[in-house]
């Protein structure tokens, strides 16, 4: 399973180096404590942001970008989530072109097993004697960026992308 990083349309290019990605979670919360000392969160909003960086020997080919526009990411990493039951909910929308994929756990060994997706709901295909299951996509996000420094020296080119899901 791989796929290509794309943002805006535009696929860059594998010479541009192999992108590292991070998944994090801005701010987007406050914990307040209760008077007896309980500590409470409230939640404003829940969004990813997307660190993407690489170096190859060529650029990374966006420059073409409205970097002021909000732009479509398909995100070259994927990501997964465990269950022990067969429907699970995934975190985001999964890219168009990468295929859900399932594995169940049978002692040792994974075994892909087929999955079927309704929205962001998976139903995976039960498998006997698994004692877990996993579910990995390829996200896609709305995103903002900004338009990413890029560094030249003497082997090529580095770069990094950071991004907020709208």
């Amino acid at each position: 399973m791989a796929a290509p990083l794309i943002l805006g349309g535009i696929e860059v290019p594998l010479h541009a180096g192999a992108p590292e990605l991070t998944f994090d979670a801005p701010d987007g919360y406050t914990d307040i404590v209760l008077s007896s000392g309980k500590v409470v969160r409230s939640r404003h909003f829940s969004k990813e942001q997307i660190t993407i960086s690489g170096a190859g020997w060529m650029a990374t080919g966006l420059d073409a970008l409205d970097w002021d526009a909000n732009h479509l990411l398909l995100c070259p990493k994927p990501k997964r989530v465990n269950t022990r039951g067969a429907p699970v909910t995934i975190t985001s929308d999964p890219r168009p072109d990468v295929a859900v994929a399932a594995h169940a756990l049978v002692g040792r060994e994974w075994i892909s097993t087929p999955v079927i997706l309704a929205g962001r709901v998976a139903t995976i295909t039960p498998v006997a004697g698994a004692s877990l299951y996993s579910v990995a996509w390829y996200p896609q996000f709305t995103v903002l960026c900004k338009r990413p420094p890029e560094e030249s020296g003497a082997g090529g080119s580095g770069w990094q992308l950071v991004c907020r899901e709208q």
